[in-house]
């Protein structure tokens, strides 16, 4: 089975990315096929809302977009993982999401289904975690996929991810069964 993260943050070895490697190094422990794409890295262009995508489910935009829809196309768990900014996902997963209009209109359910899965951290103590999730979850619908959950962190600007990685590892275990429970 394959699992593809979108490590939403432009910071290598920041916290989104620190979170993205304990999941993925969790799921490997499990014989999954784990792909981390970092979309800072890649030429995407911002959907235009052009909507030739309704006359055939493709998008016209040639980009590196390609490469998250083929690894989105083979996922059968697909992660967001994004750093909270003024309480909404990052520019980086957001323009990602936005170019997914090409994926409502074209994918019917007889299209295996996938796992949306969110990683989030936020630097304050009281992050406001309800935009990003609500965001990941319209993804997930718009996506015909199933919500297999999300892992949110905050404090991130003061607490060591390290503690954490007991719970993330625990949240692997979850996205795991939930990932063989859809197979």
């Amino acid at each position: 089975m394959k699992v593809t993260i979108l490590v939403g943050s432009a910071r290598k070895e920041g916290n989104t990315d620190v979170q993205c490697q304990y999941i993925a190094g969790a799921l490997t422990e499990k014989e999954l096929d784990v792909n981390l794409i970092y979309p800072s890295t890649l030429k995407i262009r911002h959907c235009n809302n052009c909507n030739k995508c309704m006359i055939d489910g493709h998008c016209y935009m040639n980009d590196d977009m390609r490469i998250i829809y083929g690894a989105f196309d083979e996922s059968d768990l697909f992660i967001l993982a994004t750093p909270v900014y003024f309480s909404g996902p990052s520019s980086i997963i957001k323009q990602v999401i936005d170019r997914f209009q090409c994926k409502w209109t074209s994918i019917n359910n007889s299209e295996k289904r996938r796992c949306i899965a969110l990683l989030c951290s936020g630097g304050s103590k009281n992050t406001n975690f309800e935009n990003v999730v609500s965001i990941a979850k319209a993804f997930a619908f718009g996506t015909h996929s199933e919500w297999a959950g999300e892992y949110l962190i905050s404090n991130t600007d003061i607490d060591d991810l390290s503690k954490y990685a007991k719970s993330l590892y625990q949240f692997s275990n979850k996205l795991y069964i939930r990932l063989m429970n859809t197979a």
